[in-house]
């Protein structure tokens, strides 16, 4: 596990994609939720905060199952109309999700009626997702082991379930132009792919917690960025969350760039 949670940290420390982790522990599941524990525990060592998770479907993409969990620190967190570089990152990909504040703990299998009662705020946001592991290597195991891909997002505001219960339409823009298919997301969605994600993280020992906010990826799947600009979350007709997107960044004096 330490070799694989080493081999992780490194490709983020120099921003360039690694091996697969599978010669370390294979196809395993459980061991791969077991390294991502590792970093985890590793960056709260190093200062960060934990404050929520993720969901990520993987039975499209890597043949693994329908949904794998990641977990947020507070270093991920990027301010609305925030710069961020193409150096910082390792191969970047972008996506409208819908978030979901708990003012309950919803243990593995929770019910459906228990995860709408645990929902105190619902919101959408945009997250950068960074695979450190090179796309063309990558397994469902890879993917878990990495967080799920977790990197960068930007909240947009919440509201109650009551005053925004759904259906919502969700797009991507890019400089203000549409990036992307309009993919709907109801609250129906939203609450079973919140079951299936407290089942997973009940599971494997970390039960979704009260104060926690919840990224769901009930909006589909990231896609890759496709170039420099602004990037943003389009709901229900009105940008929600935004992040601009360079090559770089100014470099400070004695910096390499």
């Amino acid at each position: 596990m330490q070799h694989a949670a080493e081999r992780l940290r490194h490709a983020d420390s120099v921003h360039r994609p690694c091996d697969s982790v599978g010669d370390l522990i294979g196809e395993d599941l459980s061991a791969a939720y077991a390294v991502q524990r590792l970093v985890t525990e590793l960056q709260v060592i190093g200062g960060a905060v934990p404050w929520g998770r993720k969901a990520l479907g993987l039975a499209l993409t890597h043949g693994g199952p329908s949904i794998a969990a990641g977990t947020l620190v507070d270093s991920m967190v990027v301010r609305d109309e925030e710069q961020v570089t193409r150096r910082d990152l390792v191969q970047p990909r972008v996506a409208v999700r819908v978030s979901v504040r708990l003012v309950r703990d919803l243990p593995g299998g929770a019910s459906a009626r228990q995860a709408r009662e645990g929902v105190g705020a619902v919101g959408a946001a945009l997250e950068i997702a960074d695979l450190r592991v090179s796309a063309e290597q990558a397994t469902a195991a890879d993917v878990v082991a990495d967080n799920a891909g977790a990197a960068l997002v930007v909240l947009g505001p919440e509201r109650s379930p009551r005053e925004s219960p759904g259906p919502w339409s969700a797009r991507l823009l890019l400089d203000d132009e549409v990036s992307g298919p309009t993919v709907d997301a109801t609250w129906a969605d939203t609450v079973h792919r919140l079951v299936e994600l407290a089942g997973v993280v009940g599971e494997h020992g970390q039960p979704l917690r009260a104060g926690e906010v919840v990224l769901l990826d009930s909006f589909g799947s990231a896609v890759p960025l496709t170039g420099d600009g602004t990037y943003a979350a389009e709901v229900d007709g009105r940008v929600v969350a935004s992040m601009r997107f360079g090559a770089s960044r100014p470099t400070r004096p004695g910096e390499m760039p």
